[in-house]
C-alpha cells in the first residue's frame, strides 16, 4: 500500500484492551473509494502487522472519500469490526486512527456501514474534521508492542486479494467497458428543398436526455446512390434541441447551426442518413437507385418543398427500403424556413 507521501490517508490501528493473540491474532483491512469503487482487501498476520499503513489515491481520486473497514480476526473468524470514512485532501497526509475494542468482540453488526462501538451497533458517519482521529478520543494511544507476532500462514477463506494494488498505487481502476449512448429518438426532423440554394436539413434530439452527438453525422447519398459527403454534428444536444445544417446560400440563415458550403446541395432525388458511431439510426430517401426528379407518394414529393416529420415518428435506419414520403412526412410548401430550429411534438420526438 506504499508509504505516506503528499496526498495520502495514513492509517493506524490501535487497541487498549484486546489481548493478543488470545482475542485476535490477525487483521483484515479493506478500503473502498466511494466515487470510483476502486477496492483493495488485505490480510495481515502479526509477522507483517504494519505500525501505520499509507493509502494512496489513484489517478483523479485525490479528493475522493474512502470507506475503511478493519477486522480483528482469530484464525478464520472475524471477531471485531470497525469502520471509518475518510477523505483524500490534495497535498496532505490525513491521519486516521481506528481503535478495536474488547467489548465489541463477537458483536455482529450486519451491513457494510454498521459496526460495533461501546458494545452497540452504530452506523459510520462521514468525516467532519478531515479524519484526523476517527477513534474515540478517551481511549488514547496504544503501544504497538502489545501485538505479539504469531505466524498464521495464509487465510483460505478470503481467497486471493481481489485487486492487487501494488506498493505505489492502492487504487487502480479495473477496465470497464464503455457504455454506448442511447440514440433512440434522435431523428431527421425537417428537410428543405427550395429553389436555387435554399437547402437545409434539421436533426432533433428526441431521446429525452442530453445527447453527446460528437460521433454523429448527416450523410448525403447523391441521386439515390453512393455516399457523397458527411456533415458532423460535433456537439452535445440538450433534450428537445434541434440542430440545423444549411447551405451557405440559404436565404434565411437565422436558425442555422452549421452553415455548409456547396456540398450540402441536395435535390429531390438525393438521400440522407443520420449515422452515429458508424451505424445508421435514421434516414430520408433510399439508395435503391435514382428515382428521377424526386420520391413521391400520397401526393407528397421531395422536390421543391419543405417536409416535416410526423408525430410520433418511427426511426428508419434502412436506406434499402423503398421510400414513400407520405408515410412519415408532411408538406409545407416551397421555401418555407420558419420551422427550422424548433419542433413541436408534445409527448414524443
Amino acid at each position: 500500500m506504499g508509504c505516506a507521501d503528499e496526498t495520502a490517508i495514513l492509517l493506524e490501528v490501535d487497541s487498549t484492551n484486546l489481548v493478543i493473540p488470545t482475542d485476535v491474532d490477525g487483521l483484515r483491512i479493506r478500503a473502498v473509494g466511494l466515487d470510483s469503487g476502486r477496492t483493495t482487501d488485505r490480510l495481515f498476520t502479526p509477522d507483517d502487522w504494519p505500525e501505520t499503513l499509507a493509502i494512496i489515491p489513484g489517478e483523479g481520486s485525490n479528493r475522493e472519500r474512502v470507506l475503511i473497514t478493519v477486522w480483528g480476526r482469530l484464525g478464520d473468524t472475524e471477531r471485531v469490526k470497525r469502520i471509518v470514512e475518510a477523505q483524500f485532501v490534495p497535498d496532505t497526509t490525513t491521519d486516521v486512527r481506528i481503535v478495536l475494542e474488547r467489548d465489541c468482540l463477537d458483536v455482529m453488526c450486519a451491513g457494510d456501514t454498521n459496526y460495533c462501538l461501546g458494545g452497540d451497533c452504530v452506523t459510520v458517519m462521514p468525516p467532519t474534521d478531515g479524519g484526523m482521529d476517527m477513534g474515540p478520543s478517551d481511549l488514547g494511544p496504544d503501544p504497538l508492542d502489545m501485538f505479539v507476532p504469531v505466524d498464521l500462514g495464509p487465510d483460505p477463506d478470503l481467497g486471493p486479494d481481489p485487486i492487487d494494488m501494488g506498493p505505489a498505487d492502492m487504487f487502480t481502476p479495473p477496465d470497464m467497458p464503455d457504455v454506448p449512448p442511447d440514440y433512440t429518438g434522435f431523428i431527421i426532423s425537417e428537410y428543405v428543398e427550395g429553389d436555387a440554394n435554399n437547402k437545409a436539413v434539421e436533426v432533433f434530439n428526441g431521446t429525452g436526455a442530453s445527447l453527446d452527438a460528437n460521433d454523429c453525422e448527416l450523410v448525403l447519398f447523391r441521386n439515390g446512390g453512393g455516399e457523397a459527403g458527411a456533415f458532423g454534428v460535433d456537439t452535445t444536444l440538450a433534450a428537445g434541441q434541434a440542430w440545423v445544417f444549411c447551405h451557405s446560400g440559404l436565404a434565411d440563415q437565422s436558425n442555422c447551426d452549421s452553415v455548409e458550403s456547396t456540398s450540402l446541395n441536395h435535390n429531390g432525388n438525393d438521400a440522407y442518413a443520420l449515422r452515429c458511431d458508424g451505424t445508421i439510426i435514421d434516414s430520408f430517401g433510399d439508395t435503391l437507385g435514382d428515382p428521377g426528379v424526386e420520391w413521391t407518394g400520397g401526393g407528397i414529393g421531395t422536390a421543391n418543398d419543405t417536409l416535416r416529420r410526423v408525430c410520433p415518428p418511427t426511426a428508419d435506419p434502412s436506406l434499402g427500403d423503398a421510400f414513400d414520403p407520405s408515410a412519415q412526412w408532411t408538406s409545407h410548401g416551397l421555401n418555407e424556413f420558419g420551422g427550422l430550429g424548433s419542433r413541436s411534438c408534445p409527448g414524443s420526438p
